[in-house]
């Protein structure tokens, strides 16, 4: 197939229909175990019966205190992905991190090991932008079986971080992205990476990292 720079684009965004139903959900759950949970253990509800709801009232507000920081991520989580997860530039790639966690590349945890782990450590509420200078791509593969795909970047990333007009940076070595993180199919933008990682003219009409 012929890609030409008209029909690849160099912005791509993170999915988020589903990001958007999993904190409605969370958030509705949080709301009632939050409300519900000191009504009931102030005895200001009662059960059916009649009877204190004391029990009820301390297994809700027990509820409320991981629902709400699940929420609470939920949020942050759609807030960081307003700005494109990966924009190509003239420079190189500059990539939106958010939520990279210690546990990242551990295999077989389980998913609310690694949810868990993201709120107590405050990781999950961390956001940061990467650098790809194009000298340093080495490969972009998708891999993986189909639904568990991922876009592997094989390259040496920086980490800026300014200080009014200083610059500094850490730097790092790879990173992945799962299937489910883009609107756009990871052939889609492995393809776009490498035309205009292989055609300096037309990533010379891109903007630059940081703009």
């Amino acid at each position: 197939m012929i890609h030409s720079a008209s029909n690849l684009a160099p912005v791509f965004y993170s999915k988020m229909w589903y990001r958007y139903v999993g904190v409605s959900v969370t958030t509705t759950l949080a709301v009632f175990s939050s409300v519900l949970g000191p009504l009931y253990l102030f005895d200001i509800l009662k059960r059916a019966d009649g009877r204190p709801g004391t029990d009820a009232g301390i297994a809700l507000s027990i509820m409320a205190g991981p629902f709400c920081s699940v929420a609470l991520l939920g949020w942050f989580d759609i807030h960081a992905r307003r700005k494109p997860l990966l924009r190509i530039c003239k420079e190189g790639l500059e990539l939106n991190v958010i939520g990279a966690s210690s546990l990242d590349g551990v295999p077989l945890v389980p998913p609310i090991v690694r949810l868990m782990w993201l709120i107590l450590t405050l990781q999950g509420f961390k956001k940061q932008t990467a650098w790809i200078p194009w000298e340093t791509l080495r490969s972009v593969n998708v891999v993986g079986l189909p639904m568990v795909r991922s876009l592997l970047i094989d390259a040496t990333l920086v980490y800026p971080t300014f200080h009014g007009d200083n610059l500094t940076a850490k730097v790092g070595d790879n990173i992945g992205f799962r299937d489910a993180e883009f609107q756009d199919p990871l052939e889609s933008i492995a393809a776009a990476i490498l035309y205009f990682g292989n055609d300096r003219d037309a990533r010379d009409r891109l903007p630059s990292l940081g703009d």
